[in-house]
């Protein structure tokens, strides 16, 4: 375990354990009493959520990593950089508040938001927590965040699924969701004071803000494909056909979880320039780890995804396997990580570009894919959005560090896989 536990392996067991989670969550509601409406409610609660805060969530955790550390104290930013996700986080609370009625009539099919106090509660504890494990991350501590993310996992599954269990209405499954964000949130305001984090760094923040500032820009237009993808789904059907797309809209959760784990972990080492090749070399070495497994893995789940969606989840599922086949494709686009090598030497500009151009794409194809093939066609839209995003940040890295792909990724392995993948899911939908 000792030899296995690094920086990238704990964090990745993090995301695992964080998606499995809302994974298992999800099969035990299809296992119970609860209608698809609402499946749908509670989907639609972690959605709303999620939309107005991952932007500026994400765009800040990546920019806090480079600078996380404070070398004239010895210690982290942590509560500089709690300071500023606290603000965004109670001002995206606010404008949710007095924004209900644009959410309802043109994103949400003219249906209420469920539970708003609680869902604004939500928001304003939830997000913070979030630097629990990056705290960990920029101290080293590896075995604290496999700890971490099996003890908080734990009792948000309990907190959820125990109201439904015992045949309550699904707002108490809201509230258990909200109760277990805010024992992280105590959690974190243990760890600032028990390690002597309270203090606040005006430069960190500048810095924060000023690099930050290009990856929310970026993450919102990047990130905001599955958002505006569930939107397109909420404006156009129901809250049962919202519930199928959301249990098939998942890609390979393994996929994007190390990749995105992967990629995070490795921005601290890119900040130092001068190890760059040997960087290139670390990152070229994972990635290929992770095809060996992640594109096996894709190829099994293509083939049993259908037969098997009715048995893990209910038969009124089995419409999601559909969606959930096209979202596999992105693992091709996964493991391509020009971004992590441009965050990482604070090269923003080009992402935020890339970003746009994604978004712009991703929609213009949805509105069109989802006339002809419906709730998959939205899905290959992503998939196309995705894949152009990397080609672009692939050519800007090579043109302007003269960084070529074969440095980070085992080209011809990739392309090899990537054509198995594609053909087993034409074999696999034609079958089936």
């Amino acid at each position: 375990m000792k030899k296995a536990l690094n920086t990238v392996s704990a964090f990745q067991f993090f995301q695992l354990v964080r998606y499995s989670t809302l994974i298992l969550i999800g099969i035990v509601f299809t296992k119970t009493a609860l209608s698809k409406t609402e499946i749908g409610e509670y989907e639609t609660f972690v959605f709303i959520a999620g939309a107005v805060s991952f932007f500026w969530l994400n765009g800040l955790l990546k920019a806090s990593l480079p600078i996380g550390k404070n070398t004239e104290r010895s210690k982290t930013n942590i509560f500089s950089a709690f300071l500023v996700v606290q603000l965004f986080s109670l001002t995206a609370a606010l404008l949710l508040y007095f924004l209900q009625p644009f959410f309802s009539r043109f994103l949400l099919n003219h249906q209420p938001l469920p539970e708003i106090y609680f869902l604004l509660a939500f928001i304003v504890i939830s997000v913070p927590a979030n630097l629990v494990e990056y705290y960990y991350l920029i101290r080293g501590k590896n075995k604290a965040i496999v700890v971490y993310a099996i003890v908080s996992f734990t009792l948000q599954f309990i907190l959820v699924v125990f109201p439904v269990i015992m045949h309550l209405p699904i707002r108490w499954a809201m509230i258990g969701l909200a109760l277990s964000a805010l024992l992280r949130y105590a959690w974190l305001w243990i760890l600032l004071i028990v390690n002597n984090e309270l203090f606040v760094s005006s430069k960190f923040i500048r810095e924060h803000l000023n690099l930050g500032t290009p990856l929310v820009v970026a993450t919102l237009l990047s990130g905001s494909a599955q958002f505006v993808d569930g939107f397109i789904v909420t404006s156009k059907f129901n809250e049962e056909a919202f519930a199928v797309f959301r249990f098939g809209a998942r890609e390979l959760p393994l996929a994007m979880l190390m990749a995105n784990a992967l990629s995070s972990a490795m921005l601290p080492a890119f900040a130092n320039d001068q190890n760059r090749q040997k960087n290139l070399l670390r990152l070229k070495t994972s990635v290929t780890r992770l095809m060996h497994f992640l594109f096996p893995l894709t190829a099994v789940l293509l083939l049993v995804s259908r037969p098997l969606f009715p048995v893990i989840f209910n038969p009124d599922f089995a419409e999601s396997a559909s969606v959930f086949n096209v979202y596999l494709l992105l693992v091709i686009s996964r493991l391509i990580m020009p971004q992590t090598i441009l965050n990482g030497l604070r090269i923003t500009q080009p992402i935020m570009l890339a970003s746009a151009i994604e978004l712009i794409l991703n929609i213009a194809l949805s509105l069109v894919f989802v006339q002809f093939w419906g709730l998959p066609g939205i899905a290959f839209a992503t998939v196309i959005a995705y894949l152009t995003e990397k080609a672009y940040l692939s050519y800007r890295l090579k043109k302007q560090f003269d960084i070529v792909l074969s440095s980070y990724l085992p080209v011809g392995i990739y392309a090899l896989y990537s054509f198995g993948i594609v053909v087993i899911f034409i074999f696999a939908e034609q079958i089936f």
